[in-house]
């Protein structure tokens, strides 16, 4: 049996066509957690299991970033006996869908703060904060828990304890569109940052989330994919399963929406380009059925997964509409250290580029898949930087 045997059989497109008509019920119709049977959700969240550290360090370079500029701002909106340790101490922490924690618990502790709540909707990894630390852990749908922060953090801001919170959510809010029946982002930001900023609290918001290459779009939007040496029509039955179960529209060069057996584009290249073997798909398809195969672990997380979309973060569209509401970003774009090690790794198995550009052949680097933006109501001459990576 070669390398790929083993992942081939189970990636192709056959895997998912013979899965039970309970699993397709319960990890793409429903999509929700409380859902899972407790053993497939214990093993889904001991993918994420103590990957904090590296996403905390992430949050506290802004973090820390934002505070130099704080204290150096020329008209400063806080109290002049606030040193930087006091600064830093008084910082509420809410992280958004954290898992076990670990982020959250890390922040803190760099911070010096004993504030800080989680929002997690697993029953597993919310007992694994406890288990942790975690003195604050809300139970719940993301968009039902505002109800319970947002009052406990004025409480904290009126007894004098914090000044200033930061909001981490990472890869997190994409999910939220499919999966929590409430959100929408003007309705995320209403609930909890609004009451937040009205009361004077310092408000900070970081989020990293996986997004359309930034890269790719500036050069292309078809991409033409060999993937695991599986066959161009697995490739293009698992894309038509990803755009039916998320509705991803399918458009080609003009725009027209795609029917199925239009879904392999018919493409003008350039002479001499070679796509024999090749899927070739709209970029935002492309770039999700990269995410989930990649990424693969086994058909019952590739399932859960069949329930969110990604590509469906709007970098753009979050900044804007955390300007209306007083907050200035800072915004970037990059590729996360697993997900181009994995993507190499893929490559370099089998020898030639995954992604090509499908109108002149040349390969395509890397995606820059993911997008961070931080944001803060804190007026400075930095503010509203975008920093394209």
């Amino acid at each position: 049996m070669d390398q790929y045997s083993s992942r081939t059989e189970i990636i192709r497109a056959c895997a998912f066509k013979q899965s039970s008509d309970k699993q397709q019920n319960q990890y793409i119709s429903n999509g929700s957690l409380h859902e899972l049977d407790s053993s497939l959700d214990q093993e889904y969240q001991a993918l994420f299991k103590n990957k904090g550290q590296r996403k905390a360090k992430d949050v506290l370079q802004y973090i820390d970033d934002e505070y130099r500029l704080w204290k150096s701002c020329s008209a400063l909106q806080f109290n002049n006996n606030e040193d930087c340790m006091s600064l830093r101490s008084s910082t509420a922490v809410i992280s958004i869908g954290g898992a076990d924690g670990s982020e959250l618990l890390a922040i803190l502790q760099n911070l010096g703060s004993c504030h800080g709540i989680l929002v997690e909707i697993s029953p597993p990894a919310c007992a694994e904060a406890r288990a942790n630390g975690i003195q604050h852990v809300i139970e719940s749908d993301a968009m039902d828990a505002a109800q319970k922060v947002v009052p406990m953090l004025l409480e904290w801001q009126e007894k004098g304890h914090v000044s200033s919170v930061l909001f981490s959510c990472q890869s997190v809010l994409h999910e939220l569109s499919t999966r929590s029946p409430k959100f929408t982002r003007e309705e995320f930001l209403k609930v909890y940052l609004e009451p937040l900023i009205a009361s004077g609290l310092r408000t900070m918001f970081y989020a990293r989330e996986p997004c359309t290459p930034r890269n790719w779009s500036q050069e292309t939007d078809l991409v033409a994919i060999r993937l695991f040496k599986l066959d161009k029509t697995d490739i293009e039955y698992v894309a038509n399963e990803i755009a039916n179960k998320l509705s991803i529209q399918r458009l080609n060069k003009s725009g027209t929406i795609l029917t199925d057996s239009e879904l392999n584009c018919t493409v003008e290249t350039a002479d001499n380009v070679e796509l024999s073997g090749r899927a070739v798909l709209p970029l935002a398809l492309g770039q999700e059925l990269l995410f989930k195969l990649i990424y693969w672990k086994d058909l019952a997380h590739f399932e859960y997964e069949m329930g969110e979309q990604l590509t469906s973060f709007e970098p753009e569209s979050w900044s804007q509409s955390l300007a209306k509401i007083g907050m200035n970003s800072r915004m970037s774009y990059l590729t996360t250290e697993h997900f181009r090690r994995l993507y190499r790794q893929e490559e370099s198995l089998i020898g030639e580029p995954i992604s090509i550009n499908a109108y002149n052949g040349k390969p395509l680097t890397v995606p820059m898949c993911f997008a961070q933006i931080f944001s803060s109501n804190v007026k400075t001459h930095h503010n509203g930087v975008n920093l394209a990576e």
